[in-house]
Protein backbone atom coordinates (compact mmCIF):
# COMPACT_ATOMS: atom_id res chain seq x y z
CA UNK A 1 0.00 0.00 0.00
CA UNK A 2 1.72 3.11 -1.34
CA UNK A 3 0.50 6.51 0.40
CA UNK A 4 1.08 10.04 -1.83
CA UNK A 5 -0.08 11.95 1.02
CA UNK A 6 0.84 12.15 4.92
CA UNK A 7 -2.32 10.94 6.12
CA UNK A 8 -4.87 11.30 9.10
CA UNK A 9 -7.03 8.08 10.67
CA UNK A 10 -10.25 9.11 12.81
CA UNK A 11 -11.19 5.96 15.07
CA UNK A 12 -14.08 6.34 17.46
CA UNK A 13 -13.59 9.07 19.83
CA UNK A 14 -13.12 11.62 16.68
CA UNK A 15 -16.84 11.59 16.90
CA UNK A 16 -17.23 13.17 20.02
CA UNK A 17 -16.66 16.26 18.55
CA UNK A 18 -19.28 16.21 16.28
CA UNK A 19 -22.17 17.29 18.38
CA UNK A 20 -24.10 20.01 15.88
CA UNK A 21 -22.78 23.51 16.95
CA UNK A 22 -21.23 23.17 20.25
CA UNK A 23 -17.36 23.71 20.12
CA UNK A 24 -14.87 21.15 21.15
CA UNK A 25 -13.99 23.01 24.73
CA UNK A 26 -17.13 21.73 25.24
CA UNK A 27 -16.75 17.86 25.88
CA UNK A 28 -13.41 18.40 27.41
CA UNK A 29 -14.40 15.70 30.13
CA UNK A 30 -16.32 12.94 27.74
CA UNK A 31 -12.61 13.20 25.90
CA UNK A 32 -10.76 13.10 28.19
CA UNK A 33 -12.54 9.86 29.74
CA UNK A 34 -12.56 8.20 26.09
CA UNK A 35 -8.99 9.22 25.78
CA UNK A 36 -8.12 7.50 28.96
CA UNK A 37 -9.89 4.64 28.26
CA UNK A 38 -8.55 4.18 24.76
CA UNK A 39 -5.15 4.04 26.10
CA UNK A 40 -6.36 1.15 28.71
CA UNK A 41 -8.15 -1.11 26.41
CA UNK A 42 -5.32 -0.66 23.65
CA UNK A 43 -2.38 -1.54 26.24
CA UNK A 44 -4.45 -4.17 27.41
CA UNK A 45 -4.42 -5.50 24.25
CA UNK A 46 -1.03 -5.32 23.55
CA UNK A 47 -0.27 -7.40 26.54
CA UNK A 48 -2.48 -10.05 25.15
CA UNK A 49 -1.20 -10.35 21.86
CA UNK A 50 2.51 -10.46 23.70
CA UNK A 51 1.54 -13.35 25.54
CA UNK A 52 -0.43 -15.44 22.97
CA UNK A 53 3.13 -16.83 20.97
CA UNK A 54 4.88 -18.31 24.45
CA UNK A 55 1.69 -19.29 26.12
CA UNK A 56 1.69 -21.57 22.79
CA UNK A 57 5.59 -22.45 23.26
CA UNK A 58 5.31 -23.33 27.03
CA UNK A 59 2.51 -25.43 26.06
CA UNK A 60 3.97 -27.44 23.25
CA UNK A 61 7.32 -27.86 25.67
CA UNK A 62 5.19 -28.98 28.28
CA UNK A 63 2.98 -31.45 26.64
CA UNK A 64 6.40 -32.83 25.14
CA UNK A 65 7.74 -33.33 28.58
CA UNK A 66 5.06 -35.19 29.51
CA UNK A 67 5.26 -37.50 27.06
CA UNK A 68 8.85 -38.07 26.55
CA UNK A 69 9.14 -36.60 23.14
CA UNK A 70 11.94 -34.88 21.03
CA UNK A 71 11.96 -30.63 21.06
CA UNK A 72 13.23 -29.38 17.62
CA UNK A 73 13.26 -25.32 17.13
CA UNK A 74 11.21 -26.35 13.33
CA UNK A 75 8.48 -27.55 16.13
CA UNK A 76 8.54 -24.23 18.18
CA UNK A 77 8.59 -22.15 15.19
CA UNK A 78 5.13 -23.70 14.31
CA UNK A 79 3.63 -23.04 17.58
CA UNK A 80 3.01 -19.52 16.64
CA UNK A 81 -0.07 -18.04 16.12
CA UNK A 82 0.44 -14.77 14.63
CA UNK A 83 3.80 -14.39 12.51
CA UNK A 84 6.22 -11.45 13.14
CA UNK A 85 4.62 -8.85 10.59
CA UNK A 86 1.53 -9.71 11.73
CA UNK A 87 2.37 -9.13 14.90
CA UNK A 88 3.65 -5.65 14.06
CA UNK A 89 0.69 -4.42 12.36
CA UNK A 90 -1.34 -5.06 15.15
CA UNK A 91 0.61 -3.06 17.50
CA UNK A 92 1.33 -0.05 15.15
CA UNK A 93 -2.63 -0.18 14.48
CA UNK A 94 -3.18 -0.23 18.03
CA UNK A 95 -0.35 2.17 18.22
CA UNK A 96 -2.38 4.74 16.09
CA UNK A 97 -5.54 4.45 17.76
CA UNK A 98 -4.05 5.89 20.96
CA UNK A 99 -2.20 8.55 19.47
CA UNK A 100 -5.12 9.67 17.73
CA UNK A 101 -6.87 9.56 21.52
CA UNK A 102 -4.15 12.15 22.47
CA UNK A 103 -4.44 13.76 19.38
CA UNK A 104 -8.53 14.90 20.41
CA UNK A 105 -7.07 15.64 24.25
CA UNK A 106 -4.55 18.01 22.72
CA UNK A 107 -7.53 19.72 20.61
CA UNK A 108 -10.11 19.79 23.12
CA UNK A 109 -7.92 20.92 25.65
CA UNK A 110 -5.26 23.51 24.61
CA UNK A 111 -5.92 26.51 22.84
CA UNK A 112 -2.54 26.63 21.66
CA UNK A 113 -2.13 25.85 17.64
CA UNK A 114 1.36 24.33 17.89
CA UNK A 115 0.56 21.69 20.45
CA UNK A 116 -1.99 20.29 17.91
CA UNK A 117 0.16 20.59 15.03
CA UNK A 118 2.33 18.59 16.75
CA UNK A 119 -0.40 16.17 18.14
CA UNK A 120 -1.26 15.66 14.36
CA UNK A 121 2.02 14.92 13.42
CA UNK A 122 2.68 12.59 15.69
CA UNK A 123 -0.59 10.73 14.62
CA UNK A 124 0.60 11.04 11.22
CA UNK A 125 3.91 9.14 11.89
CA UNK A 126 2.21 6.70 13.52
CA UNK A 127 0.09 6.05 10.46
CA UNK A 128 3.01 5.88 8.20
CA UNK A 129 4.81 3.26 10.28
CA UNK A 130 1.21 1.62 10.36
CA UNK A 131 1.39 1.22 6.32
CA UNK A 132 4.34 0.22 6.36
CA UNK A 133 4.00 -2.50 8.11
CA UNK A 134 0.63 -3.63 6.88
CA UNK A 135 2.96 -3.84 3.34
CA UNK A 136 4.63 -6.61 5.02
CA UNK A 137 2.18 -7.92 6.78
CA UNK A 138 0.98 -11.57 5.52
CA UNK A 139 -2.41 -11.95 6.87
CA UNK A 140 -4.69 -10.41 3.86
CA UNK A 141 -7.88 -10.01 6.09
CA UNK A 142 -5.89 -8.01 8.72
CA UNK A 143 -4.09 -6.02 5.87
CA UNK A 144 -7.10 -4.75 4.11
CA UNK A 145 -9.56 -4.01 6.94
CA UNK A 146 -6.56 -2.06 8.75
CA UNK A 147 -5.19 -0.59 6.12
CA UNK A 148 -8.39 1.66 4.69
CA UNK A 149 -9.25 2.44 8.35
CA UNK A 150 -5.30 3.61 7.61
CA UNK A 151 -5.97 5.53 4.47
CA UNK A 152 -8.13 8.34 5.20
CA UNK A 153 -7.61 11.45 2.77
CA UNK A 154 -5.07 13.89 3.38
CA UNK A 155 -7.48 16.94 3.41
CA UNK A 156 -8.55 15.83 6.77
CA UNK A 157 -5.23 16.62 8.00
CA UNK A 158 -5.19 19.84 6.25
CA UNK A 159 -8.04 21.19 7.61
CA UNK A 160 -6.99 20.53 11.03
CA UNK A 161 -3.80 22.01 10.95
CA UNK A 162 -5.48 25.06 9.38
CA UNK A 163 -7.25 24.79 12.83
CA UNK A 164 -10.87 23.83 10.89
CA UNK A 165 -11.52 21.39 13.32
CA UNK A 166 -15.20 20.74 13.26
CA UNK A 167 -14.80 20.53 9.42
CA UNK A 168 -12.34 18.18 9.59
CA UNK A 169 -13.49 16.16 11.91
CA UNK A 170 -16.95 16.00 9.99
CA UNK A 171 -15.31 15.42 7.10
CA UNK A 172 -12.92 12.10 8.66
CA UNK A 173 -16.45 10.47 9.89
CA UNK A 174 -17.75 10.66 6.76
CA UNK A 175 -14.92 9.12 5.43
CA UNK A 176 -13.94 6.26 7.94
CA UNK A 177 -17.00 5.15 9.38
CA UNK A 178 -17.40 1.97 7.89
CA UNK A 179 -13.71 1.60 7.87
CA UNK A 180 -13.69 2.01 12.03
CA UNK A 181 -16.21 0.31 12.66
CA UNK A 182 -14.34 -2.77 10.49
CA UNK A 183 -11.30 -2.09 12.18
CA UNK A 184 -12.89 -2.83 15.60
CA UNK A 185 -14.55 -5.71 14.99
CA UNK A 186 -11.49 -7.24 13.68
CA UNK A 187 -9.93 -6.52 16.45
CA UNK A 188 -12.53 -8.05 18.79
CA UNK A 189 -13.26 -11.42 16.59
CA UNK A 190 -9.15 -11.47 17.18
CA UNK A 191 -8.88 -11.40 20.85
CA UNK A 192 -11.75 -13.50 20.63
CA UNK A 193 -10.11 -16.29 18.69
CA UNK A 194 -6.56 -15.59 21.19
CA UNK A 195 -8.75 -16.28 24.39
CA UNK A 196 -10.18 -19.47 22.67
CA UNK A 197 -7.41 -20.31 22.23
CA UNK A 198 -6.02 -19.73 25.69
CA UNK A 199 -8.35 -21.69 27.08
CA UNK A 200 -7.95 -24.85 25.07
CA UNK A 201 -4.38 -24.52 25.80
CA UNK A 202 -5.20 -24.26 29.85
CA UNK A 203 -7.82 -27.24 29.60
CA UNK A 204 -4.83 -29.61 28.25
CA UNK A 205 -1.96 -28.17 31.09
CA UNK A 206 -4.74 -28.93 33.66
CA UNK A 207 -5.01 -32.99 32.27
CA UNK A 208 -1.09 -32.57 32.53
CA UNK A 209 -1.10 -31.60 35.68
CA UNK A 210 -3.23 -33.94 37.17
CA UNK A 211 -1.81 -36.71 35.05
CA UNK A 212 0.99 -36.09 36.46
CA UNK A 213 -0.22 -36.43 40.08
CA UNK A 214 -2.28 -39.81 39.70
CA UNK A 215 0.81 -41.50 37.39
CA UNK A 216 2.98 -40.72 40.39
CA UNK A 217 0.40 -42.05 42.63
CA UNK A 218 -0.10 -45.53 41.17
CA UNK A 219 3.06 -46.23 41.34
CA UNK A 220 3.58 -49.72 43.19
CA UNK A 221 6.00 -52.08 44.48
CA UNK A 222 6.64 -55.91 43.72
CA UNK A 223 4.28 -56.73 46.42
CA UNK A 224 1.57 -54.20 45.28
CA UNK A 225 2.16 -51.41 47.95
CA UNK A 226 2.14 -47.51 47.25
CA UNK A 227 5.47 -46.87 46.15
CA UNK A 228 4.98 -43.29 45.12
CA UNK A 229 7.76 -40.72 46.05
CA UNK A 230 6.22 -38.11 48.65
CA UNK A 231 8.24 -35.04 47.35
CA UNK A 232 7.65 -35.55 43.49
CA UNK A 233 4.09 -35.85 44.38
CA UNK A 234 4.03 -33.42 45.97
CA UNK A 235 5.43 -31.24 44.05
CA UNK A 236 2.80 -32.47 40.98
CA UNK A 237 0.12 -31.53 43.25
CA UNK A 238 2.17 -27.99 43.38
CA UNK A 239 1.76 -27.78 39.81
CA UNK A 240 -2.34 -28.70 39.81
CA UNK A 241 -2.50 -25.65 41.76
CA UNK A 242 -0.89 -23.68 39.39
CA UNK A 243 -2.93 -24.65 36.53
CA UNK A 244 -6.28 -24.08 38.76
CA UNK A 245 -5.31 -20.76 39.54
CA UNK A 246 -4.53 -19.78 35.97
CA UNK A 247 -8.10 -21.66 34.54
CA UNK A 248 -10.09 -19.57 37.35
CA UNK A 249 -8.15 -16.23 36.45
CA UNK A 250 -9.60 -16.72 32.47
CA UNK A 251 -12.54 -17.18 33.45
CA UNK A 252 -12.60 -14.27 35.31
CA UNK A 253 -11.16 -12.31 33.09
CA UNK A 254 -12.86 -8.53 31.92
CA UNK A 255 -13.38 -8.50 27.95
CA UNK A 256 -10.96 -6.83 25.93
CA UNK A 257 -13.22 -3.18 25.58
CA UNK A 258 -13.83 -3.89 21.78
CA UNK A 259 -17.38 -4.36 22.07
CA UNK A 260 -17.47 -0.86 24.80
CA UNK A 261 -15.73 0.74 21.90
CA UNK A 262 -17.66 -0.39 19.28
CA UNK A 263 -21.02 0.85 21.14
CA UNK A 264 -19.76 4.16 21.49
CA UNK A 265 -18.86 3.91 17.98
CA UNK A 266 -22.52 3.23 16.73
CA UNK A 267 -23.99 6.16 19.38
CA UNK A 268 -21.02 8.32 18.46
CA UNK A 269 -22.37 7.90 14.76
CA UNK A 270 -25.98 8.05 14.96
CA UNK A 271 -25.76 11.38 17.09
CA UNK A 272 -23.42 12.64 14.47
CA UNK A 273 -25.43 11.96 11.37
CA UNK A 274 -28.38 13.92 13.41
CA UNK A 275 -29.51 17.56 12.19
CA UNK A 276 -31.67 18.11 15.19
CA UNK A 277 -30.14 16.68 18.53
CA UNK A 278 -32.08 16.23 21.21
CA UNK A 279 -31.34 16.03 25.18
CA UNK A 280 -32.38 11.97 24.91
CA UNK A 281 -29.77 12.25 22.30
CA UNK A 282 -26.89 13.31 24.40
CA UNK A 283 -27.98 11.15 26.76
CA UNK A 284 -27.74 7.97 25.11
CA UNK A 285 -24.07 9.32 23.77
CA UNK A 286 -22.98 9.70 27.51
CA UNK A 287 -24.28 6.95 28.44
CA UNK A 288 -22.43 4.70 25.96
CA UNK A 289 -18.88 6.66 26.83
CA UNK A 290 -19.47 5.88 30.67
CA UNK A 291 -19.80 2.36 29.99
CA UNK A 292 -16.82 2.27 27.81
CA UNK A 293 -14.76 3.99 30.31
CA UNK A 294 -15.92 2.05 32.94
CA UNK A 295 -14.67 -1.26 31.43
CA UNK A 296 -11.63 0.11 30.56
CA UNK A 297 -11.25 0.75 34.83
CA UNK A 298 -12.09 -2.86 35.23
CA UNK A 299 -8.99 -3.79 32.77
CA UNK A 300 -6.87 -1.53 34.28
CA UNK A 301 -7.72 -3.19 37.32
CA UNK A 302 -7.00 -6.75 35.78
CA UNK A 303 -3.73 -5.76 34.18
CA UNK A 304 -2.31 -4.65 37.83
CA UNK A 305 -3.19 -7.97 39.39
CA UNK A 306 -1.67 -9.67 36.58
CA UNK A 307 1.35 -7.44 36.78
CA UNK A 308 1.62 -8.35 40.59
Amino acid sequence: MKLTKRVMIVPVASLLLLSGCAKPSAYKDPISKFQTATAVVTEGTRNEYYAVNKRERDALIDRHIAEGKKIDLLLLNETRLIEDNDFSARMDALYALKKHGELLFKLANSAAPDEAKQAVNSLDDALLKLSSSLKQAPSSDFKTKAGAFATIAGEVTNLVLNAKVEEALKKAILLSEKDVSSLIALLKDDMAAIRARQKSTLSQARVLATDEYNQELKKTDKEGKPAYDPNKLKAAAEKIKEAEDVWENLAFLPGPGFKEMNDAHQKLVSYAKKDRKSPEDLAELVAAMEAFSEQAKIIADAIKDIQQ
